[in-house]
């Protein structure tokens, strides 16, 4: 029973953590989380419902514990999507043990962590509110 008190406590608790977590992408086995610097931007023509468009990626300078690398992302976007330009600082993590092989960490983290803390704090202050007006009645 008393678990069952406080599970919105822990349900809280547990997702504001959640909101700080780092993001796991793709298929990065041994990840290593750094900043890094878009230097430029790979074009690709990709056929898509019988017409060709083009899909972008950005080529980014990071430095790693080897020393500084410079490469190209794997995931293109189209180009009605892409938003990096020459200069961006951008959140990344790349493969210890390949470290060219890299995926863009800050797309969707802000919304992931806006959703969670959001979540997590209104849970946390709904059932304060409803805590003090139940002590409050009942003393």
């Amino acid at each position: 029973m008393q678990l069952l008190l406080w599970l919105p406590v822990i349900l809280a608790v547990c997702s504001i953590a959640a909101a700080f977590l780092p993001v796991r992408k793709g298929k990065i086995a041994h990840p290593v989380y750094t900043v890094g610097t878009v230097v430029g931007t790979r074009r690709q023509q990709v056929w898509r419902n019988r017409s060709e468009t083009e899909s972008l990626a950005p080529v980014v300078r990071y430095e790693t514990e080897s020393g500084e690398i410079t490469a190209a992302s794997r995931h293109y976007v189209p180009e009605w999507q892409y938003a990096r330009h020459t200069g961006d600082q951008v959140k990344l993590c790349y493969d210890r043990t390949q470290p060219d092989v890299f995926a863009l960490c800050d797309e969707g983290a802000y919304w992931r962590k806006t959703v969670l803390l959001t979540f997590g704090i209104g849970t946390l202050a709904a059932y304060g509110i409803l805590w003090g007006q139940y002590i409050l009645r009942f003393t």
